[in-house]
This record gives structure tokens, C-alpha cells and sequence, in this order.
């Protein structure tokens, strides 16, 4: 027994050794990096856009900017919309449609050349969305109110257009 004793003392240390070095090479807990937020939808719209007609011809160039204001309400600035109108609009989360892309000029825009038209662009469930880098844009354009003030042919458009975001 006395043989066993002296074993099994000699067994304590090196289990004792055994045990230090399995908890020495345990990992640290890392803490994770957070993951950065996904960017809105009107950060994502921003940006350069190719214009088309809706057989692919080549229109004119378009530039989207985003305006943050808050969480719920942003404003996008259309710079050469049409190829030739600037404005800005707001856009909210809570509207019914929150992916889709409001356009209203306002009752009164003026274009390059100093006429005045209405532009709106009302919710369409396949129109004013951004999906994919591409927006399918459908807006009314009319210069009922102005043209005989403003000595220009009258004019009035339900026109539909493709938008390609450029890289």
C-alpha cells in the first residue's frame, strides 16, 4: 500500500501540471465585431444613373442625392431629372408603399429653360422602386396650367423610363 501512496503522490503533480496547461490553452473569448448597420433605402439610391427610354436607348445622365434628415424622413435631390429639371423631395418609412421612391416636383417646377411644368410621380406597386441597381420610373408631366402664360405648346406625358445606377 505504501508503494501505491508514493504513486500516487508522484501522479499529483504531474496531473496538477497536466490540468494548468489544458486551462492555459483554452481560448479567450474575443468580443465579436459589430456588424455596421445596412444602409437605408435612400443611401442606396444615391448615386450616378445611366437614363433609358423603355426600348434601351440612351436618354441623358441622371444624378440621385441623398439628404439625411432623420430616422423616418429623408430627401433624395434629383439633379437633371427628365434632363431638365434639379429638386428635392422627401421620402418617408411611412408611407404605404415604404419602397417606393417618391417624385414630386411640386406644383410648380421650372425647367433649363425657365418654363414651368407639374411633376409627380404617384405609387406604382412595378414603378419608383429601386431593385437591383435599376428604378423603373413612371411620372405625369404637364404644363397645362402655364403654357399659354408661358407661350410654349402644351404638353402632357404618363412617361416611363429606366434608371441604371453606375459603379
Amino acid at each position: 500500500m505504501n508503494q501505491v501512496n508514493k504513486q500516487v503522490k508522484k501522479l499529483i503533480p504531474v496531473c496538477m501540471i497536466g490540468v494548468s496547461f489544458l486551462f492555459a490553452c483554452a481560448k479567450k473569448k474575443v468580443p465579436a465585431v459589430p456588424a455596421p448597420p445596412e444602409p437605408t433605402l435612400w443611401e442606396k439610391v444615391n448615386g450616378h444613373y445611366k437614363m433609358y427610354d423603355t426600348t434601351g436607348v440612351y436618354l441623358y445622365d441622371m444624378n440621385i442625392v441623398h439628404i439625411h434628415v432623420n430616422d423616418q424622413v429623408d430627401s433624395l435631390r434629383f439633379e437633371n431629372f427628365d434632363g431638365e429639371f434639379t429638386f428635392t423631395t422627401l421620402q418617408s418609412t411611412l408611407n404605404f408603399y415604404s419602397t417606393s421612391i417618391g417624385i414630386d416636383g411640386g406644383d410648380t417646377l421650372y425647367d433649363l429653360n425657365h418654363k414651368r411644368w407639374k411633376l409627380y410621380g404617384p405609387s406604382y406597386l412595378d414603378y419608383n422602386n429601386f431593385i437591383n441597381d435599376t428604378i423603373k420610373l413612371r411620372f405625369n408631366k404637364t404644363n397645362i396650367n402655364y403654357y399659354i402664360m408661358d407661350v410654349t405648346p402644351y404638353y402632357a406625358c404618363n412617361c416611363k423610363k429606366i434608371a441604371v445606377k453606375q459603379h
